[in-house]
């Protein structure tokens, strides 16, 4: 016996492209950036998000300054569906990748610093094990690396940052350490003392910029302790490079994050300040729901072995593969 049909309804169930809109408007806080990154019209990404409340029946976004924001129910649906779209999203490459298994591309976005200090050794042993997969790496300031990877631009980031558990979009894993280290002049005061507290950092003038640690735990740290108020301060670097340089012209002192096959500078003082100001971590950083491809799973496999030894262990490794 054939059931009645029922009546039909102007919106119909929910579709895969309503929760892909909804998701990126709470994810850039705009329906007109939303529609950017879709390559969709505005109109067309409103339709959806408005389609996918009806179905619901709840308000999941509201305005807000410059845009958009999401409601309480809206921020619990994207906890939900981000990982979904993303998985969803992620299907085509990892069907390719296993039709042609010769072949992997891993897409990696770092920051200036790992690319030329960390990095390279695990780049070398990656493509020595696996010649298979090829490496695309992306340069940018650390804190751009999230965003990269949440718009999926990049398959995988790696950043020395303050990790958010709460992040509804990024899921981030632990890889190695970074001690951050006092850089002075080998005659400086400083140099001379047999233990430095923080406080006594306030002394002398800094030539870090505000900006130039990506982890924002430690830069309100350094803020609040007023260190990049001490006079005169005629340089803001952000660069290792650029810090360590003006540091022996005499401008200041410097403080930089370090690789654990960092080799001490002969021309300057080095002091590790990780008792008062901890250490950071290098994060593997991933799209929630993503489908996590071999290239990847054994590229970070790679840097946690190289780079996340103790420190003697793995400056042993950098004179051996020299």
């Amino acid at each position: 016996m054939l059931m009645p049909r029922r009546p039909g309804r102007a919106y119909k169930e929910i579709t895969l492209q309503q929760l892909r809109s909804f998701c990126e408007t709470v994810r850039l806080g705009s329906l007109t950036a939303a529609a950017d990154s879709l390559g969709l019209a505005r109109p067309t990404v409103w339709k959806q998000v408005h389609a996918l409340e009806h179905h619901l029946g709840v308000q999941l976004v509201e305005p807000h300054t410059r845009g958009c924001q999401a409601t309480e129910a809206g921020r619990s649906l994207a906890e939900i569906a981000s990982p979904l779209v993303t998985g969803i999203g992620s299907i085509k490459q990892v069907l390719q990748s296993s039709r042609s298994p010769r072949e992997l591309h891993l897409s990696v976005a770092s920051s200036s610093r790992l690319l030329i200090e960390d990095l390279p050794p695990c780049v070398v042993e990656c493509e020595r094990r696996f010649p298979h997969i090829r490496l695309i790496l992306n340069e940018m300031r650390a804190d751009h690396v999230e965003a990269v990877v949440a718009s999926m631009q990049a398959d995988l980031g790696l950043a020395a940052i303050a990790a958010d558990p709460d992040n509804p979009w990024l899921h981030f894993e632990p890889c190695y350490q970074l001690d951050v280290l006092l850089v002075t002049p080998r005659d400086h005061p400083l140099a001379r003392k047999r233990r430095v507290a923080v406080g006594d950092l306030a002394a002398f003038p800094l030539v870090n910029s505000p900006t130039s640690f990506a982890n924002k735990d430690l830069a309100r740290t350094l803020e609040r302790l007023g260190l990049f108020q001490t006079q005169p301060r005629r340089v803001g670097a952000q660069s290792p490079a650029v810090i360590r340089r003006y540091v022996a012209m005499g401008y200041g002192i410097g403080l930089i994050a370090t690789s654990p096959l960092h080799q001490p500078d002969q021309e300057l003082h080095e002091r590790s300040m990780a008792d008062d100001l901890g250490r950071l971590t290098v994060y593997a950083i991933r799209r929630k729901g993503a489908i996590h491809s071999e290239a990847s799973r054994e590229f970070v496999a790679i840097v946690q072995a190289i780079l996340g030894r103790p420190r003697s262990s793995a400056q042993a490794h950098a004179g051996s593969s020299c």
